[in-house]
């Protein structure tokens, strides 16, 4: 995608994530499901909330193969995502041995980022709480924030491999009833929470039966919500109409039910199969997308003594699968049927077609300048094309025949100075011999004019015809004339 840089870009985010997803041919393969059987993690000080956590984190399909891959091509140094490739690789390796697992370095992470003492060591916390800290964490070790802005940081971790898997856009519009005046917004989300509120609040139910399934509390969040004391910035009037959507659906669907603590609630029923509609705006075609259950939180109320948390995973996909109770160090098989009768706290769907990772707005400005500097490029390859051949073999020539005139000029300069010097040797005059000095006189005269060389001038008087040299008289080269050809028109090509 080219080599211009974005700030806080790393091999987990953005656009060299996306090439490294298209390298791996991962932009578009659904991944295999996780098809083993489930290894028991210790409660070491109430960390029940935790191991169920990691065990439904371990069957994610999408999270075990990208982060296998990423820690095998890229330099992986954040502390959450090594100590969660840790852990997945020692419930590997235990599974053989049929021992249990204590995730310390997990619990010891989550200790040292809780802000008000939530999740020390022996503390009963939030499974809920506890799955947000741990994405938010991940999110952050995927990216380089130092120096971004708000909006910046949010949509790099939208675009990295953690934002893929759980990342999604939700967007909600309010239109005043008397102006139609409108109103939208969106954020980026990564878990679904719902409300199942207690009877007599207008939830519809199974059959009067006192039951409500999940599809029911996902189309609770999307049907329109009429609001009478809003108050309309434009026209003044009161009332507006309030709904909300998903603009852009996420891989792994995390829902997350939260039941009001006054008033007899409905039992709520799992759906193994679930469709929601995406893309909020009316102006487009609503469009589905089908998810498949593999993962589900249970918390089970223990009274004053608090309660206790446990998971169910699924292993295999279709006709093969198979359910676990995965219960701390407890692991069991178990039907659907004994899942469906227990009340869900969060539940992990995984869609059944892979949607891209976002494109931020600093990758499309990017491309767009990529796009620009091609064109230009481009230009100049087809205004370079049109010039003559002759013209273009010239200006390649032109440095060549410099240099070949350069060495013959040289050359000539040294066969001066060594017959210059041969000539005043012959030459010389030896007393004591026994010619005459007409006869020695006369011997060396026609020794000289044996001799065709003449003596070179000192460089300081030799004069140049430059127009013997150059074609073009504001040219002051060495390089004559008769080298050129008639392509030469501009004496600005000629001394390049």
């Amino acid at each position: 995608m080219g080599n211009l840089v974005i700030p806080g870009e790393t091999a987990l985010c953005g656009r060299v994530y996306k090439d490294w997803l298209a390298h791996n041919g991962l932009d578009d393969t659904v991944p295999e499901a996780v098809n083993l059987v489930p290894v028991g993690l210790r409660n070491v000080r109430n960390v029940c909330f935790l191991n169920a956590i990691l065990q439904c984190l371990y069957y994610t399909p999408m999270l075990r193969r990208s982060l296998a891959l990423a820690f095998e091509s890229a330099v992986v140094k954040d502390e959450w995502l090594v100590a969660l490739r840790q852990l997945f690789k020692e419930l590997d390796s235990a599974r053989s041995s049929k021992a249990c697992v204590a995730a310390t370095q997990m619990a010891s992470l989550m200790q040292s980022a809780s802000t008000n003492g939530e999740f020390q060591h022996g503390e009963q916390a939030d499974a809920h709480e506890a799955f947000v800290l741990i994405i938010s964490k991940l999110l952050e070790g995927c990216i380089s924030a130092k120096g971004l802005s708000i909006s910046e940081k949010e949509q790099l971790e939208q675009s990295s491999l953690i934002g893929h898997i759980f990342g999604m856009m939700l967007n909600q519009s309010v239109r005043c009833r008397s102006c139609n005046d409108t109103s939208s917004s969106s954020r980026a989300e990564y878990c679904f929470c719902v409300t199942c509120p207690s009877f007599g609040e207008g939830m519809r139910t199974r059959d009067r039966q006192n039951v409500v399934d999940v599809k029911d509390l996902l189309l609770s969040y999307t049907t329109e919500e009429h609001i009478s004391e809003w108050k309309c910035e434009k026209c003044s009037r009161k009332g507006c109409v309030r709904q909300a959507g998903i603009a852009r659906p996420p891989n792994i669907l995390l829902v997350h039910i939260s039941r009001l603590q006054q008033g007899w609630t409905p039992q709520v029923i799992v759906d193994k199969d679930l469709t929601i509609q995406y893309d909020g705006n009316p102006a487009k075609a609503r469009r589905k997308v089908r998810y498949l259950l593999f993962a589900m939180i249970v918390y089970r109320s223990m009274g004053a003594n608090g309660g206790h948390y446990f998971a169910f995973v699924r292993a295999g996909r279709g006709q093969h699968e198979q359910w676990y109770l995965a219960d701390d160090d407890e692991i069991r098989s178990v039907s659907f049927s004994d899942v469906q009768r227990e009340e869900p706290f969060m539940l992990l769907y995984e869609a059944q077609k892979l949607f891209p990772p976002v494109e931020t707005d600093a990758e499309r400005k990017l491309l767009e300048a990529e796009q620009v500097q091609a064109e230009a490029v481009k230009a100049e390859v087809k205004a370079r094309n049109a010039q003559p051949a002759g013209l273009l073999v010239e200006q390649a020539r032109a440095p060549v025949l410099h240099t070949e005139v350069e060495d013959a000029t040289r050359t000539r300069h040294e066969m001066e100075e060594a017959a210059t010097k041969m000539l005043e040797t012959e030459d010389a005059y030896t007393p004591g011999t026994d010619m005459s000095s007409t006869t020695a006189g006369s011997e060396g005269r026609s020794r000289l004019d044996e001799h065709v060389f003449v003596r070179a001038q000192p460089d300081h008087e030799r004069s140049v015809d430059f127009e013997r040299w150059s074609l073009f008289s504001s040219c002051r080269c060495s390089l004559p004339y008769t080298e050129y050809t008639e392509g030469f028109e501009d004496d600005r090509l000629h001394c390049m």
